[in-house]
Formats: structure tokens, sequence, C-alpha cells
């Protein structure tokens, strides 16, 4: 059933990470970079769930939600922590109700701890909300402070990364593109329409213009791209042609190998 979510990060990625996923499961997302807005943002808005980092500008993450379990309409409100160690001390983490996932985590642990977290919420609170089913729907977006992060998305078996890349490079749009299945995550960046890094999944160690290659070998999961500014040094510095190009030439190599072994 969809919740109200409030995540709490002044990390951007984790932010549009979390926030896109959550989106993506039909919860209605709410955003904040800081302890003091994250509170101001709960009074108004109580969540049925709350995602927070431990350390945050200002009011830590411990101390602003020590005050949040402070007014007794919010006290009885889960949480998930996200910490930077699992050895880390969690202070207000009570076991049975809030749980705790260590940076850098996968959005299949995610999805499964908030699954966990959302089924001690009982619905016969009425806390859980289905989001913009109702002709208030608009108003519902603009009073929560969910703000639209994706503008691009699709299914790489119904349009092919290639296609992707070649829309964004016309457009010459910046952002990162999200490319998820089940065999691994990938992050590709762009600036003004060309790809300037890349990686997979951080523990398999592969990126650059390698994972960009690869990448363009999936014919299945999902894409969704991130509009915003990057930064940070070129470290492809190529055009998104000749990585097209090289891509299908690698590919056509591969079938040949296969089809002579």
């Amino acid at each position: 059933m969809p919740a109200r979510i409030l995540v709490v990060d002044n990390d951007p990625w984790i932010q549009r990470t979390v926030a896109t996923a959550l989106g993506r499961w039909g919860h209605l997302v709410t955003l904040a970079g800081d302890g003091e807005g994250a509170l101001a943002s709960a009074l108004h808005a109580p969540p049925d769930l709350v995602i927070t980092a431990v350390a945050l500008p200002g009011i830590d993450g411990w101390c602003w939600w020590e005050q949040l379990r402070a007014q007794p309409e919010l006290a009885a409100t889960p949480a998930l922590f996200l910490t930077p160690s699992q050895a880390a001390g969690v202070r207000g983490f009570e076991p049975g109700r809030d749980e705790r996932l260590t940076k850098p985590f996968r959005v299949e642990e995610l999805e499964r701890t908030i699954s966990v977290l959302l089924t001690r919420v009982s619905p016969a609170s009425g806390s859980l909300r289905v989001p913009w089913v109702t002709r208030g729907a608009e108003a519902e977006k603009e009073s929560s402070g969910y703000r639209p992060l994706s503008a691009l998305r699709g299914d790489l078996d119904q349009i092919a990364l290639s296609s992707v890349l070649i829309v964004l490079e016309m457009e010459r749009k910046s952002g990162i593109l999200l490319l998820e299945r089940d065999l691994g995550t990938a992050r590709l960046f762009l600036r003004k329409g060309r790809v300037i890094r890349a990686d997979i999944d951080p523990d398999r160690r592969v990126a650059g213009a390698a994972a960009v290659y690869e990448t363009l070998t999936w014919t299945d999961g999902s894409f969704d791209f991130l509009v915003g500014d990057v930064g940070g040094v070129d470290e492809i510095q190529t055009s998104t042609t000749f990585l097209l190009m090289e891509g299908a030439r690698r590919l056509d190599e591969s079938r040949r190998d296969k089809s002579t072994a």
C-alpha cells in the first residue's frame, strides 16, 4: 500500500536514488536536506515512514529525530536510519520498530527494508495514503513538497540504450542516467549530452568507457534519466557517437567469436 515517506539526506545522489525508487513503487515522497527542514516538514505533513541519514548539517540525525519523537502524534513513526558503518551505534534506534541500512546500499535492499517497515504501520490508523488519485491530486503534490525528478524513463526491452543516448545527445541534456536490472545497476553521468563518467555497481569495479560498452549490451531492465548539473572531470573524453560505434563493433566482434567457438 502506498505511503507518505520523508527522505532526509544532504547528499543529492542519495536523495535522487531513494526518491526515484520510492516514486516508482507508488509512494508519496517529501525531501529534506537537514534536520531543521525535516522536522518542519514532518510537523506540516506527518509521514508514515522516515528515511534519514545520521550525519546532517545543523541539527544532526539523532537530535532532530529525538525532537520528532517527542511529538505525541509522531512518536510511533518508524524510521530507516542510513548509517556510514554497520558497527556505528544508532542513538534513538528502537529494535522492532526501526531498521537501518549501511551506505552504500543496493536498491533491492532498500525496497526489502521499506516493505518490512511499512508492515509495522497499522492500516487501521488511516496513516497510509494513496497519492494523487483524487480531484485534488495536483494540490496534494504541491502541499507535500514532492518534486518530480525524472525527465525520461522506460524499459530497455522497449527502447535500446543507444536510442536513449542519441536523444540525450541531441537535446544536450545534463544529468544522471540510471540503469537497473536484476544483475546490476549502472550510472551514466552526462554533461550537455556527452557521457563524462560511468560505473556499474561499484563492487564490480567496472567504470569509464568500459561501463558504457557493457551497458550497451543490456536488453532488459529499466532506465531513468534525472535532470541536473553534473560537475567533475570528463573521464571518458569522447563523443556519444564514438561510444555507440565502438560499442557496436565490440558487440559484433563478440558475436563472431561465439559463432566460431
